[in-house]
């Protein structure tokens, strides 16, 4: 992503921020509307004392205002980047700004620990469930999730997929070119199952693969509700970004070469990538196993 917050060329009037503030928050979740309230209200109050226009706001400005909450504990810190961020995520597929303010990574709050669960993502029971869901959905919602659960792409990245990025090679190899973060270029491989979903949904000429029924491109926001509705009935907690750690978590869990699997992603650093080897080590190497066979009952049949 870009260190700018540059506003989109067809948004350059003024902006009611307010509302769309408010717009924002009435689409979150009750427990997180609050928090991520406080979170805007902080950062908007600053960019006005210092005299930034919130709508051009760059990293470096963010990290201005981060070095103000030096007196919070990390994690608190951290929520406050990720609701400001959550915001310009928004306004940035809503079309009112051309990208979400970096903040530089020495400014970035540090907190100890990881989500190793979160990391891992889904099972290959659950995926399976995802995909199927998915096929009963609609043929794009099948297209979509099939490409992050076999090639890992982040969200914008597959919703931004024409037919020209795809290229057929020797053997009948598909591959499909990828600008990434930090404008990064790859090559991931599109194997037969989501090669067949693309196929069903393939737009005329040379135009995106994902588009509304009236031909627009199909936005972030838009993808993210239909997996949630998707999930919800599946009882599980599903996004997009769920579905490239689980393209990580089973590929390494199946054998795959680490850097294999950190060229597919685009990951900048294999010390990014190998966060996944570790996620699933520590859950698999869990004392709570043995635990629970120590002191299960005999008629349980726990096998130790």
């Amino acid at each position: 992503m870009s260190s700018t917050g540059a506003l989109a060329p067809q948004q350059q009037s003024t902006v009611d921020l307010d509302t769309l503030t408010s717009r924002w928050l009435g689409a979150l979740a009750p427990a997180t509307r609050a928090g991520y309230a406080a979170d805007a209200r902080a950062w908007l109050s600053y960019a006005s004392s210092n005299g930034i226009d919130p709508r051009f706001a760059t990293g470096r400005d963010l990290a201005g205002w981060v070095a103000t909450l030096d007196a919070l504990a990390p994690s608190t810190r951290a929520r406050r980047v990720a609701g400001v961020r959550s915001l310009y995520s928004w306004l940035r597929d809503e079309g009112v700004v051309a990208a979400v303010p970096e903040l530089p990574r020495s400014a970035r709050p540090r907190v100890r620990g990881q989500d190793d669960a979160r990391l891992v993502g889904l099972s290959t029971s659950d995926a399976s469930r995802v995909m199927s869901a998915a096929d009963a959905h609609s043929p794009r919602m099948a297209a979509l999730v099939s490409l992050l659960l076999t090639t890992g792409l982040r969200i914008h990245e597959a919703l931004a997929l024409t037919v020209e990025d795809l290229r057929v090679g020797g053997g009948g190899r598909v591959t499909a070119t990828i600008a990434g973060k930090g404008e990064r270029v790859r090559t991931v491989v599109v194997p037969p199952l989501a090669v067949e979903r693309l196929d069903a949904i393939r737009p005329p000429g040379h135009e995106v693969y994902f588009r509304t029924r009236t031909g627009r491109q199909w936005d972030q926001r838009e993808a993210r509700d239909a997996l949630r509705r998707i999930g919800r009935k599946l009882g599980l907690d599903l996004h997009p970004h769920a579905l490239r750690h689980t393209a990580a978590s089973l590929a390494l869990a199946g054998g795959a070469n680490v850097e294999a699997v950190r060229a597919m992603l685009g990951h900048s650093s294999l010390t990014t990538t190998q966060r996944y080897v570790r996620a699933a080590g520590n859950l698999d190497a869990s004392p709570a196993y043995a635990l629970a066979a120590a002191i299960a009952p005999e008629s349980d049949g726990v096998d130790c």
